[in-house]
């Protein structure tokens, strides 16, 4: 089957948004990593954040796709149906989610204030680290997609300051995940105390509006897709030590 525009499109959004230069992309194509992730028999089995590390990532930076098609009450039951506890309080009534069009991914960051802070002390700490406050959705779709992976004795609370959600009687409270291994939750917590050094914060990296550029798209960018979608060449897989466990992770049968 022939790559049609929307697939091509798809690439350069990807492209252009990872920033990602002419040299990596050769090397891409040359180690044949692009071809391994389309020919994967399961992607939804690989394990993104081994793979992740593998790949060099700041393991305090994880990937959320926001806008997707569960709504809160659906979350909820995947995460209780996985053995996490989630707070009754937390429904599509109180906590509306709504799907979008075209879903986003964003980067949440961890960061440790290493010291006991309030609610407006945690705001500063995330204006400071150039992180943008994060939304009910960032907290929720973090529990979904990773509450079952990250994990920390010592620092067990991820706290989202997003813009507090009043509760029937009991003031205001905002979502945090408990990410101890033996008693996963998602919880809610009154931002008017203060937290304890235990505690991290959660918030969001800056992510680049895509803007589509049709002449961009017709002056020669294509030609990137046609040559990603070609045979790819790998002459030097077998040189590169990464290769190996990459293609392990994505379920690839090794010798």
């Amino acid at each position: 089957m022939q790559p049609t525009f929307d697939q091509a499109y798809q690439a350069l959004n990807l492209v252009r948004e990872s920033g990602a230069s002419l040299e990596t992309l050769q090397t891409v194509y040359n180690l044949g990593f692009f071809s391994d992730l389309l020919k994967a028999k399961d992607l939804t089995a690989v394990d993104r954040e081994a793979f992740r590390k593998l790949l060099g990532y700041d393991p305090s930076v994880f990937p959320v796709k926001m806008g997707g098609p569960e709504n809160t009450d659906a979350i909820v039951a995947a995460l209780r149906e996985s053995g996490i506890w989630v707070n009754d309080h937390i429904t599509q009534a109180n906590f509306p989610l709504t799907a979008r069009k075209t879903p986003v991914e964003d980067e949440i960051q961890i960061i440790d204030p290493g010291k006991s802070f309030s609610e407006e002390e945690g705001l500063v700490i995330l204006k400071e680290a150039k992180l943008i406050r994060p939304t009910y959705e960032h907290g929720i779709r973090f529990a979904q997609q990773h509450g079952k992976v990250t994990t920390s004795k010592e620092k067990p609370f991820v706290i989202f300051l997003h813009p507090s959600w009043r509760g029937p009687l009991d003031g205001r409270r905002v979502l945090y995940v408990y990410r101890n291994p033996g008693n996963r939750r998602l919880i809610l917590n009154y931002p008017d105390n203060r937290f304890n050094d235990n505690c991290v914060l959660a918030g969001v990296r800056s992510r680049n509006p895509l803007r589509f550029n049709p002449a961009l798209a017709f002056r020669g960018r294509v030609r990137l897709w046609v040559r990603l979608a070609a045979p790819i060449r790998r002459a030097f897989c077998q040189f590169h030590p990464t290769v190996p466990k990459m293609r392990c992770i994505l379920g690839y049968r090794t010798i």
